[in-house]
């Protein structure tokens, strides 16, 4: 997290640079410590004894994966593309991975009491990161400098 951190302030005057390369730098680190951490026996029914939190357990964990990896989709695609329309959905992505996350703590809270501050945790970065991608001002200038007919006719630019 900390070489992200330098190389972002590194690449503060980029256009990929700051805490939208960190934003990148997160999302690529997330998903290799999800794919090399995690516990992936839990996911095998028969190590629970009772089937009606391994449900919860799937149905709360299953789909934040899912979300994560989209959101990295998402953004290799934006990288990629520089399209609006990316970033549009890259919003979408993490008011999903947001709701899920929020799902999941509540799930936490009734069943699995242990978990709970790792989920609330894990829920700053998409809650953060939703919230920038609204608001920055080098997001809109950076995917949106040649692609203004793809954004939301609601939504406008300042210079």
């Amino acid at each position: 997290m900390l070489v992200g951190a330098v190389i972002a302030g590194v690449r503060r005057k980029q256009p990929i640079g700051g805490w939208l390369y960190f934003f990148f730098w997160q999302v690529a680190l997330s998903c290799a410590i999800t794919l090399i951490y995690s516990n992936w026996a839990e996911f095998a029914p028969r190590l629970w004894e009772g089937q009606f939190k391994y449900l919860l357990h799937f149905l709360v964990s299953v789909p934040r994966l899912t979300a994560l990896f989209a959101v990295a989709i998402i953004g290799a695609m934006l990288l990629r593309s520089h399209a609006w329309q990316w970033v549009i959905i890259l919003r979408y992505a993490l008011t999903i991975l947001c709701i899920l996350g929020v799902l999941s703590v509540a799930v936490d809270v009734a069943y699995f009491p242990n978990r709970v501050g790792l989920e609330v945790a894990t829920l700053i970065f998409p809650a953060a990161y939703l919230i920038y991608f609204f608001v920055s001002v080098r997001v809109r200038t950076v995917f949106r400098a040649d692609a203004t007919s793809l954004a939301d006719p609601g939504e406008r630019c300042s210079p």
